[in-house]
């Protein structure tokens, strides 16, 4: 088949991880693959692949593209002939006016990445609000793939046919997140570390009040904490004993060496959704503390993590006394993570089903 991919690449997200790791897989599997994107770089593809058009970068996870944006697809199209788009639904505006050009387009396929939101925040219901958006240009495409078994009960409720979706969970390359022997020697401390962007749908702030109230209790624990966002400035200033150490946004591929040297992962989210930085954590076999809401709630077992009540500093507080305390306890923790994320998340699977997706629109379409 000859692909088009939509999307934003080699941004500091979960969208762009997922992107890249789809990418790669289908070019593994032989397929041609072209990237239509306002994103400078795109890894993994010749560049006289890589085809581009202009956007103003608002935040590095969302741009306002040109109005042209779809006249300059559909010539790609053309010109290379290809079977199929896929679009990255929530990485720029292009998204939200490709299906009123389907006349002049392959057929459509959309992967849903934003989820829905949880609790009455202010940020959960900014995300409510660009959760309904994307969801009402999404019954314009051909086929939605989304990424989180949670998200389809929504969508059917709103007149969604069942038949149009098709779940494709996130993937771990388990060739590269997996468990090493990278352990400080300081075993009498213990080390937590979250990865994700430094914002409060992700929870940190929740993350840093309850370190704050169990290092007091511990002084011999330390939070690692990989990203950038708004709240890096809360970061820094959480401690001044050097407990807390922000790494900032580090390249994808080194993120498992620091992961292998920690003890538990810890991400108190308040947007539902199956995080892929959670699944790559359990693949280097680290439990796991996190939000109870989404997907997360079948995906991680109590023999596996500890699942958390959202916007609770004390049940963070808990979860980390729990697995500082019992060493036996966190080793078998992770060793069944990985074996979990091994057997049924590893992107190997996952590819396949994605290229199923792409015949059934062809088909459809014919």
């Amino acid at each position: 088949m000859k692909i088009g991919m939509v999307s934003k690449f080699g941004a500091p997200d979960g969208l762009c991880i997922r992107v890249g790791a789809v990418l790669k897989g289908l070019v593994d599997h032989g397929q041609e693959v072209h990237a239509l994107t306002q994103s400078q770089v795109v890894d993994g593809l010749p560049e006289e692949r890589v085809h581009r058009f202009r956007a103003v970068q608002l935040n590095p996870h969302f741009s306002i593209d040109t109005v042209s944006s779809p006249k300059t697809i559909a010539e790609v199209s053309r010109k290379h002939n290809l079977d199929v788009l896929h679009i990255q639904m929530n990485s720029g505006s292009t998204e939200f006016m490709l299906p009123y050009f389907k006349r002049s387009l392959p057929p459509l396929v959309v992967t849903y990445h934003l989820a829905y939101a949880a609790g009455g925040s202010i940020y959960s219901t900014l995300f409510g609000i660009a959760w309904k958006a994307s969801l009402f240009v999404t019954r314009k495409y051909d086929e939605v793939i989304l990424v989180d078994p949670s998200q389809k009960p929504y969508f059917i409720e709103r007149g969604f046919s069942e038949d149009k979706l098709t779940v494709v969970r996130n993937g771990v390359d388990t060739s590269l997140f997996k468990p090493g022997n990278n352990k400080n020697l300081d075993e009498d401390t213990i080390d937590f570390v979250y990865v994700g962007r430094l914002s409060y749908d992700k929870g940190v702030h929740i993350l840093l009040d309850a370190f704050q109230e169990y290092h007091s209790e511990n002084p011999q624990s330390r939070l690692t904490v990989i990203g950038d966002g708004m709240l890096k400035g809360q970061v820094d200033n959480c401690t001044d004993d050097g407990s807390v150490r922000r790494l900032g946004a580090i390249d994808h591929d080194k993120i498992p060496n620091i992961l292998q040297k920690m003890d538990a992962f810890v991400i108190p989210q308040n947007i539902g959704g199956l995080g892929l930085s959670v699944m790559e954590a359990m693949g280097c076999g680290l439990p796991v503390i996190t939000t109870a809401i989404g997907e997360t709630v079948r995906l991680i077992r109590e023999d596996e993590g500890i699942l958390v009540k959202p916007d609770s500093v004390s049940a963070v507080v808990k979860g980390m006394r729990v697995l500082a305390e019992d060493k036996k306890k966190r080793k078998s923790m992770g060793a069944r993570c990985r074996e979990k994320i091994e057997k049924e998340y590893s992107w190997y699977n996952q590819i396949g089903l994605i290229e199923d997706v792409y015949k059934r629109a062809i088909e459809r379409a014919r």
